[in-house]
């Protein structure tokens, strides 16, 4: 069991790209964690919407860098290059 806890955490790490809890309670790495999960599943939505080849990798590094961008601007990025 405890391996299982330490391979979520794990995964959490490397893919949600949490690299430290902000929170020393409970209840707020919880919400971190929670927040990560949806951003995640958020990212991977607009994966399928967009029906793009990128990888999650490159889609939120594309969010970071276009945020204050137009959404058409970000959004004709990842269409030409599926």
């Amino acid at each position: 069991m405890i391996w299982q806890i330490e391979l979520f955490f794990k995964y959490l790490k490397q893919n949600l790209t949490i690299k430290r809890l902000y929170s020393q309670s409970e209840q707020g790495a919880m919400n971190q964690v929670i927040l990560t999960l949806i951003a995640t599943l958020l990212t991977y939505l607009v994966k399928i919407e967009l029906n793009t080849t990128a990888t999650l990798f490159q889609l939120k590094r594309a969010f970071h860098y276009l945020k204050f961008e137009s959404v058409n601007q970000w959004l004709d990025q990842f269409r030409s290059s599926s």
